[in-house]
């Protein structure tokens, strides 16, 4: 007999019960809330009863709570393939096999989103349950230190060659290369009109967009973003920020997962334009918590940016999250989130998520 709802849920989850899961668990919620496995349960059990929409919700939630969890970024990943934003599932899936080479549900995931890149047909909804995740095995302690070293040593030898075999399995972002300038928008790039805070020369503004493509190209995003602002807060003609606002549209949402491109605090501040929209990964101790009714400000908060181990604080900086968070004063916090400019008033962060230490 199950000793508590979660044990039951483990057991609801390898027969596959997803409605009895979910009877189960719902109820529960307030209960379970700051724990990533019961997410990750629920999340399945909404998943194979096709509501994306509550399994989308379940691993936002599990991630934000463990950011390591592989189940939670396999979910997410399927929600992402089934809304049909691949992009985002290519980059769960690249981001669980650096840190855990051995997942072969995101090899086979990365492998199916390429062939249906190019061309080789949609996915069947057989498949796609493929690249569920799946209920844990039972194994002994033994077999599992086993397996576990023998995956890190393999990472580790193989961690250039599958970096490369990544990088060209990932599926071209057409839309990205689709957008270039015009020979007209290249032999004048550059204006006088309107205001602007940064002064490019033609050179300058045509390596700017250039730039901008190549790190979209390599999933980059936040670099990439950082260039187009750069061009959108400048001296450029307006045909070229319309191509640049284009270009925007493209980036994808942050993950704490990975994020090759991390700019701190310091580099924000000085020019928060240059940075509107990015995101940002910053660790600090929260303060003066505050909730209320408001749904895109449920939980604000100011975070003492890296006063984590309480020994140098970087700033302070107001962190407004659209979901209720009870954060525990002294308690270490992970800070994802885009920054978001005020005018005339610096900045703030639009948090995506909170990950407690």
């Amino acid at each position: 007999m199950a000793k508590n709802p979660l044990e039951e849920a483990e057991a609801l989850y390898k027969r596959r019960q997803w409605s009895y899961l979910i009877s189960l668990l719902e109820p529960l919620s307030a209960v379970y809330r700051d724990t990533a496995r019961f997410s990750v349960l629920l999340g399945s059990a909404y998943l194979h009863k096709e509501d994306t929409g509550g399994a989308y919700s379940c691993f936002r939630r599990a991630q934000s709570l463990d950011f390591r969890d592989a189940d939670a970024a396999l979910g997410l990943a399927a929600v992402y393939i089934r809304r049909g934003d691949t992009d985002k599932a290519v980059q769960l899936y690249i981001d669980l096999l650096e840190r855990y080479p051995g997942n072969r549900k995101a090899r086979r995931g990365l492998d199916c989103v390429r062939k249906a890149a190019g061309g080789e047909g949609a996915f069947p909804n057989k498949l796609l349950r493929r690249l569920y995740p799946e209920p844990r095995a039972r194994r002994g302690v033994v077999a599992i230190a086993f397996a576990a070293t023998a995956v890190v040593v393999v990472g580790i030898a193989l961690f250039p060659v599958l970096r490369r075999g990544l990088s060209e399995s990932m599926p071209r972002r057409d839309g990205v290369s689709d957008i270039t300038l015009s020979a007209e928008e290249s032999a004048s790039p550059v204006g006088s009109g309107g205001g602007f805070d940064i002064v490019l020369t033609e050179k300058e503004a045509l390596a700017t967009f250039d730039n901008a493509k190549r790190l979209f190209s390599a999933y980059r995003d936040e670099a990439a973003l950082v260039e187009l602002n750069r061009l959108l807060t400048s001296n450029a003609t307006r045909q070229v920020k319309a191509k640049a606002e284009a270009l925007s549209r493209y980036v994808r949402e942050p993950s704490f997962l990975s994020m090759p491109d991390r700019f701190d605090y310091s580099a924000v501040a000085a020019e928060p334009r240059l940075y509107e929209g990015v995101g940002i990964i910053w660790k600090g101790l929260p303060a003066n918590v505050e909730t209320h009714a408001d749904p895109e400000a449920s939980t604000v908060f100011d975070l003492l940016i890296g006063y984590h181990d309480k020994k140098r604080l970087e700033g302070i900086i107001q962190v407004r999250a659209g979901f209720e968070s009870r954060l525990t004063p002294d308690r270490p916090v992970e800070v994802l989130a885009r920054v978001r400019n005020v005018s005339g008033e610096g900045f703030y962060l639009e948090c995506l998520a909170i990950h407690e230490e």
